[in-house]
């Protein structure tokens, strides 16, 4: 499975949600909480990538918003580990530069909150960043 996902030119094919989770090493819990209030049986690369990092700007500078943030049992040790997993695979070209400019925002913004209008916002700290960044050195 995790073959297919790297090997992939298309980041709006659909996989079976828990599979790719599982492949990415997004651990099993954490996917629960993905699904747990709307359950997609199947899910993009694309999907996943704005589940994790929103295109969408916050009224406020420095601010980013995070969809995934608003499901249930998932944090920032997971918003980090999401993050870090998927810097560490290793996509085909056309997919690594769809993330790259969704982690670049994640680098310059300061804090992260979900898209719930009543979400507490959460620093984004030099530890997560370093962690983040160094799975991505990782895979060069």
């Amino acid at each position: 499975m995790l073959a297919q996902l790297l090997n992939t030119n298309d980041p709006n094919e659909k996989w079976s949600t828990e599979e790719m989770l599982r492949a990415l090493g997004i651990r099993i819990w954490s996917s629960h909480a993905f699904t747990h209030h709307e359950p997609p049986t199947h899910l993009s690369l694309q999907e996943l990538f704005d589940l994790v990092i929103s295109n969408d700007d916050d009224p406020r500078p420095g601010y980013l918003i995070s969809p995934m943030l608003d499901r249930r049992s998932v944090g920032m040790k997971a918003f980090w580990k999401a993050v870090a997993a998927l810097n560490a695979a290793d996509f085909r070209p056309n997919i690594n530069e769809i993330w790259k400019v969704k982690h670049d925002k994640m680098l310059r913004s300061l804090r992260v909150v979900g898209i719930e209008r009543y979400t507490w916002s959460k620093p984004l700290t030099l530890a997560g960043r370093f962690y983040s960044c160094q799975r991505s050195e990782a895979k060069k």
